[in-house]
């Protein structure tokens, strides 16, 4: 039998899949979705107050994809969020933070979480708070205690500290500027409040993460939660402005390698990535590991995403973007990807593979595989541009047809990728 649980922090999840804080944990109607459709927990959404009795106007939410809009599952895209004042208020919506419905006080909003914490025992869910502000709107430390006291009261599993990575004033920046004020201070605030397992978020698109995450772990962080949002400008180059506030920023699938690698090197401190072609591993003696749990956030649209994450080193992941594309299946797509790859592997827990990424020595890169195209003649409709592409001009057009000079091919695979009609196969 298969075990896909994920047990880390003192809470057990059916399966490594979590719902990230946004809009699709912004109400009880829309966690509860979350939580039937067979996620291992979910993230409820902050209020993104900065000080008790805050009035918070309700908000729109919009977002912008870039890439194949057509296929968004396959093909490449980006998605960059944003939200803005609403132009009307939806009052029959359920309370929440944004849809144009109006925002809760705490206290009303802690009601709300008592009902998704009481759905989630049916649905075997962990429930995770998300509270707090973050950069120049950094909620005060007032407020981090009254929130987190008000979220544990309403019965939720963990905390989860907006540190991170929105608003658009690049909250790392603030991290590295004041590391006391702004991330020691949120976690041990909310840890003596509540003694509930505490995650920080941690920011990627500045500063030094790996440095930001190890402050959290020596301030009593049960965990960490890289964020993949990269400050972003989109320019509208026919008014020559940026045509929408620079939200929580930009992200998506391209983002999951250097989450991979930055995962890794949380695990790894003493140990640099770009070590092939030297041997400079004693570069970062003094360097500190992040032993706490690491649960990123950003990029995933399949099982081999979340699965790479674990290699890496992660203990689960959080999802979002592709919740709001693809709907709450996929929650069940991506785990039978997960399953399925463990059977084949022959795996039977997640702990058997977690963390056992080891990177490609020096010695070792000769037997990188040097592969060989081949062209399939039926296939081939003479575009010519595996000829102009080939850097080291191994192909050219013999009877319309391309053809693979062997002395010259280094099996780049560049033919291989670029081919439009998939004519072109790799050997060894």
């Amino acid at each position: 039998m298969i075990d896909l649980s994920a047990e880390f922090a003192g809470l057990k999840f059916k399966n490594p899949l979590i719902v990230g804080a946004g809009p699709n944990t912004k109400s009880f109607p829309n966690a509860l979705h979350c939580m039937k459709a067979g996620f291992g927990g979910v993230v409820v959404r902050s209020l993104h107050m900065q000080y008790p009795g805050q009035h918070l106007l309700p908000v729109r939410e919009f977002w912008n994809i870039y890439g194949d809009r057509k296929k968004i599952r396959k093909g490449f895209y980006s998605l960059q969020s944003t939200a803005a004042p609403a132009q009307r208020v939806n009052e029959k919506a359920p309370l929440g933070w944004g849809g144009a419905s109006r925002i809760p006080t705490l206290d009303e909003w802690a009601g709300e979480v008592r009902k998704i914490t009481e759905a989630a025992k049916k649905y075997d869910c962990v429930v995770i708070a998300s509270i707090g502000w973050c950069g120049s709107n950094l909620s005060t430390e007032e407020l981090w205690k009254a929130e987190a006291e008000a979220m544990a009261a309403a019965g939720v599993d963990a905390i989860q500290l907006h540190t991170a990575p929105s608003p658009a004033t690049e909250p790392g920046r603030y991290i590295t500027m004041d590391p006391k004020k702004y991330l020691e201070m949120p976690i041990k605030a909310v840890k003596e409040s509540t003694g509930l397992p505490v995650f920080a978020k941690i920011p990627v698109d500045c500063c030094d993460t790996i440095a930001s995450a190890v402050v959290a772990q020596k301030a009593g962080a049960d965990g960490v939660v890289p964020v993949t949002r990269w400050s972003s400008i989109t320019i509208d180059i026919e008014n020559e402005k940026d045509p929408v506030w620079r939200g929580p920023g930009i992200g998506g699938p391209w983002s999951v390698p250097i989450m991979n690698g930055l995962i890794f090197r949380m695990r790894n401190a003493k140990q640099p990535i770009s070590y092939i072609f030297q041997d400079s591993a004693e570069q970062f003696l003094d360097s500190v590991s992040v032993a706490v749990p690491i649960i990123p956030s950003g990029g995933v649209r399949s099982g081999s995403d979340v699965i790479g994450y674990l290699i890496a080193g992660a203990n689960a992941s959080e999802i979002c973007a592709q919740v709001i594309l693809e709907g709450t299946g996929v929650a069940k797509r991506i785990e039978r990807e997960i399953y399925e790859w463990m059977e084949q592997k022959g795996y039977r827990s997640i702990g058997e593979f977690q963390g056992s990424l080891r990177l490609l020595k020096h010695d070792e890169a000769k037997d990188i595989p040097q592969w060989m195209p081949a062209v399939d003649a039926a296939g081939c409709n003479a575009c010519e541009r595996c000829v102009k592409a080939c850097p080291n001009s191994a192909i050219k057009m013999l009877d319309n047809i391309a053809s693979i000079d062997e002395d010259y091919c280094e099996g780049c695979r560049t033919c291989y990728y670029i081919c439009p009609t998939e004519a072109i196969s790799l050997g060894l």
